[in-house]
């Protein structure tokens, strides 16, 4: 009997974390050619949420062979590339449609978005006020306008901007988020610090009202990460056999200078590229939140416990493996890479990490002000954020005590004042010859995803050490709950 599966086997099989049955649900449809017409596109998104990037390319494919040949379907299809990381083809699917003359905005705000993430800032920004010409009120085209601009070369764009904002409707909620953003990042700019305040302010405010972020759990987490995973359960632990040894783990808090120092070492001859691979949480989907914080239990009732941890590194492999060919070093900055540690050090026992710290009040000022890409509940408030902070302080001085010999410090304000000394220690960490070109990272750069696609295509520099002292009422606010 020839099995049949429908697109809501999929997603039940995605929800409850069983990456086989999703794998092979996706083979069955994709080698079958199944007549899913438009679910195709939806059958690529869910490939892409448990990493499988090729896989969602060819479903894509699929889409975009059995429906009309419409701009909206070209863009959907574009969609999926994008987020599989394959921005150059998206860019030369629809840059030749801008040729014709297409008036679309979501065209010119797709390809906007690609440019920039690619560096192409100059085009990024061309095409983006060409979007806003056709759709001033599109919070998302002047959030991503905003990121990549300085206001004080361009102060005539604040007018359009706040005209702008002045007519969206209160009731919309998820485009003014956007521009309030954007006007906190013009305000800064212009150096109008309270007015930047206040503009973030309001913007978290509506984020806030949707985050289910608690303390409590969070920390109640931890606290069991900790207990459970101490040197002497992470000796009993078994290893992988695989032999996979691409990864280097760049661990640290959002805005902490990852972003950077990955790119630095992307420009490294044998460094592939530097990322937020998330192959760590494709590999272990299948886990629930007890076996996360307790995962050496996890393992001791495991019938197969080498199988287990070699499973992790295989999936993980292969996630990165889509990502980065070959067989040079990939630098992993997943948010959150931290929480995973204990799982990634099993699974990659040759691996290395390398611990980026930087001042806690301009951590916490630029998560504030920071519009996450993925969700992170925490960054809408002074106390959540402080608290989120200590957590993983405290996670961290945990590894760095069980793992420290694996896992180098190093600070971000230390690396913007003598860039040439942190890379050569960061090098002989992870077994790596200091190459000078390195500190030229900003020339011809890989793609940016995070919130620092405005940043790394400059020269390094110190001015965004003590931006926090701007902000006092961000500050006094955060001290106080840190004291508490």
């Amino acid at each position: 009997m020839v099995e049949t599966y429908s697109l809501n086997d999929l997603l039940l099989a995605v929800r409850r974390g069983s990456r086989a049955e999703s794998v092979a649900i996706l083979n069955h449809f994709i080698e079958n050619e199944e007549p899913l017409e438009s679910d195709w596109i939806k059958c690529a998104a869910l490939a892409l949420r448990i990493g499988e990037i090729d896989k969602a390319k060819q479903a894509a494919d699929l889409y975009r062979a059995v429906m009309p040949k419409t701009l909206r379907h070209l863009i959907n299809y574009c969609g999926v590339y994008a987020e599989a990381g394959d921005l150059n083809r998206v860019l030369k699917l629809v840059e030749p449609q801008i040729k014709k003359d297409i008036q679309d905005p979501n065209l010119f705000h797709l390809a906007g978005t690609v440019a920039a993430q690619l560096g192409h800032l100059d085009r990024a920004k061309y095409y983006l006020m060409h979007a806003l010409r056709k759709a001033p009120q599109s919070g998302i085209t002047w959030f991503t306008l905003s990121s990549i601009t300085d206001f004080k070369k361009y102060p005539e764009l604040l007018e359009k901007l706040e005209h702008a904002f002045a007519t969206i409707p209160a009731a919309d909620e998820k485009n003014l988020q956007q521009f309030h953003y954007s006007l906190g990042k013009a305000y800064a700019d212009l150096g109008r610090f309270e007015d930047s305040y206040n503009a973030y302010t309001q913007g978290a405010a509506i984020m806030q009202r949707a985050s289910r972020y608690s303390v409590e759990n969070d920390q109640a987490f931890i606290a069991d990460l900790i207990a459970n995973h101490s040197a002497q359960a992470l000796a009993q632990l078994p290893q992988a056999k695989t032999g996979h040894n691409r990864a280097v783990a760049l661990l640290g808090l959002p805005r902490s200078g990852t972003t950077l120092l990955g790119q630095m070492l992307a420009k490294h001859s044998k460094v592939k590229g530097a990322a937020e691979t998330n192959a760590i949480g494709h590999a272990s989907m299948h886990l629930r939140n007890e076996n996360f914080s307790d995962f050496p239990g996890f393992i001791a009732q495991h019938g197969d416990a080498q199988g287990a941890i070699d499973h992790i590194a295989d999936v993980y492999a292969h996630v990165l493996n889509q990502q980065f060919s070959g067989n040079n070093l990939v630098v992993d900055k997943t948010i959150q890479l931290s929480r995973h540690f204990g799982i990634w050090a099993q699974a990659f026992p040759q691996g290395r990490a390398v611990y980026i710290k930087r001042a806690p009040a301009d951590v916490a000022w630029s998560c504030f002000k920071s519009n996450f890409r993925s969700r992170a509940d925490w960054s809408w408030d002074a106390c959540d954020i402080a608290a989120y902070m200590q957590h993983e302080e405290q996670l961290m001085n945990h590894w760095l005590a069980v793992m420290g010999n694996r896992i180098l410090t190093v600070s971000y304000e230390e690396l913007c004042h003598e860039p040439e000394r942190v890379l050569r220690d960061v090098c002989a960490h992870i077994g790596l010859a200091y190459e000078p070109h390195m500190l030229h990272f900003y020339k011809d750069n890989g793609p940016v995803f995070t919130s620092s696609v405005g940043q790394v295509h400059e020269p390094i520099h110190q001015k965004r050490i003590g931006l926090a002292a701007n902000y006092p009422e961000f500050l006094a606010a955060y001290d106080q709950c840190r004291i508490s």
